[in-house]
């Protein structure tokens, strides 16, 4: 993670250096720069501790899958994948609608009618913003 954190900075760096706080490096700098303090500090915290029992490669792995990769994750990636293949042929409102209801559904954050409101709701929301304020087109 450290190296790809200094990769990003470095990345970051070159797309105009910092000849000025607003450059178009400055906010990738910045992000960059968080990431490899983050990367180190984690390192730093991570030597500290000492495993409590010797523990073989595949064990670690299997650990960190575990951690890393927790099954609530691996199913939303595949709802994320569904969503971005199917706004093409169902359109982005429907695709969006359902994206919604399934995550909160999914996620557990309501029931049924209230992720249905919440989420003509947003749709709504969204609808008005992006025509009228930002004026872009929706797909």
């Amino acid at each position: 993670m450290l190296a790809f954190s200094g990769f990003i900075l470095i990345q970051a760096y070159l797309i105009s250096g910092f000849s000025s706080i607003d450059s178009p490096g400055t906010f990738p700098m910045g992000a960059g720069a968080v990431m490899v303090v983050s990367s180190v500090l984690v390192l730093i915290k991570n030597h500290r501790l000492k495993p409590a029992r010797p523990v073989t490669f595949t064990e670690e792995m299997h650990q960190a899958a575990a951690t890393v990769l927790p099954r609530v994750f691996l199913v939303y990636c595949v709802i994320i994948i569904a969503y971005m293949l199917l706004i093409r042929p169902i359109h982005f409102f429907p695709a969006s609608f359902a994206f919604l209801l399934i995550s909160m559904i999914y996620l557990k954050g309501s029931g049924w009618l209230r992720s249905l409101l919440i989420a003509a709701g947003m749709l709504i929301c969204i609808y008005t913003v992006f025509q009228y304020f930002f004026r872009v087109v929706l797909p």
